[in-house]
């Protein structure tokens, strides 16, 4: 009985990890397929192209092409991060993988060249963050709730980091502050997004501590 047992529970394990390794790898191709990877050649003079438009979850390869320079942000949105790496002989590429809308500008130090890239809104429901907010949110880090002050909106919608509606807020006419209750979210990064006639006006990070 022990070894019958034994070569069921054996058989049932396997069968159970053989199904998460094919939902692993199904997720894994429509990932890879909703994603495009875009070249960008680093010679002594220029990115090439210098300018591009991706999506969210594009990865961004600059490719070593002659000299020695760097791909080096200068700014980029909120939400994402800075980034300053070597492309030369040694180091012949490096790669990011775009988190975010908004605009990410870049140059190699050495030279002074720029490049410039543009990524409209995610298609996951966050839209571009803006470094310039019209509106303002307090406390940032907080814990139970936070206050946003606006002006000109009718609704706030919140989301987590995934992308996913956590609550909607809907505003009254000529209404310029919104405390928003937090209690039932788990410490992490949340996104608010500020909306008028269903058109996201600002996106801004917060986060719970």
């Amino acid at each position: 009985m022990p070894e019958v047992f034994i070569f069921a529970y054996t058989n049932l394990k396997t069968h159970i990890m053989k199904k998460i390794y094919t939902i692993i790898s199904l997720l894994l191709i429509v990932f890879s397929a909703a994603a495009s990877q875009i070249t960008i050649a680093v010679s002594n003079s220029q990115f090439t192209p210098s300018v591009v438009t991706a999506a969210c979850g594009d990865t961004i390869i600059w490719a070593w092409a002659s000299g020695n320079h760097t791909t080096t942000s200068t700014s980029v949105p909120g939400c994402a991060t800075s980034w300053n790496a070597n492309i030369n002989s040694t180091n012949l590429t490096y790669s990011i993988t775009i988190p975010c809308a908004g605009t990410y500008s870049y140059e190699c130090t050495p030279h002074g060249f720029t490049g410039t890239i543009t990524v409209p809104p995610c298609t996951n429901g966050i839209a571009s963050i803006d470094n310039s907010f019209s509106s303002s949110v307090s406390p940032n880090p907080f814990s139970s709730k936070f206050t946003i002050e606006f002006s000109n909106a009718d609704m706030i919608s919140l989301y987590n980091v995934v992308g996913e509606k956590i609550k909607s807020i809907a505003l009254q006419h000529g209404q310029t502050k919104a405390e928003i209750n937090t209690t039932d979210l788990k410490e992490g990064i949340y996104f608010y997004c500020i909306l008028r006639e269903g058109i996201i006006m600002e996106t801004r990070k917060v986060v719970k501590n």
